[in-house]
């Protein structure tokens, strides 16, 4: 384990950053979109860019615009930043991070906010996961 004081080459940082991202995020992500689209949703789970950004876009059927849930890397600082847009308001929430960020906890917490402020959801797969009281 490296110092945390210490910064990563660009290229390790980057490397961390895609492996952290398909194995601890990407699964989660499919899990929450298969769960919305069970509750009448559409959603959609997709990378780009360069670093790639994991999103789950996530709409009403009449909705034209989708909210999502989107994990990006800021190479310069070395940080993850978990942003949060809520299409019915246009309000974004942003959390930064450091590489361990990317993890259940964090990325359930974001996913539960995501579904209750966006859509008045819970997601059985969050819940079954963390015990009552939790939220």
């Amino acid at each position: 384990m490296s110092d945390p004081a210490t910064p990563l080459s660009t290229e390790l940082f980057l490397r961390r950053y895609g492996e952290t991202l398909l194995a601890r995020a990407a699964p989660l992500f499919e899990q929450a979109a298969l769960n919305a689209r069970q509750a009448g949703l559409d959603a959609m789970v997709h990378t780009a860019g360069s670093p790639p950004e994991l999103c789950l876009e996530v709409r009403t059927t009449d909705q034209p615009y989708a909210s999502h849930y989107r994990i990006e890397a800021d190479t310069a600082r070395q940080c993850v930043h978990h942003m949060l847009y809520f299409v019915a308001d246009g309000t974004t929430q942003a959390l930064d991070g450091g590489l361990d960020s990317i993890n259940a906890m964090v990325i359930d917490t974001q996913l539960a906010s995501l579904f209750r402020d966006g859509f008045a959801l819970t997601l059985p797969a969050v819940s079954a996961r963390h015990p009552a009281g939790f939220w």
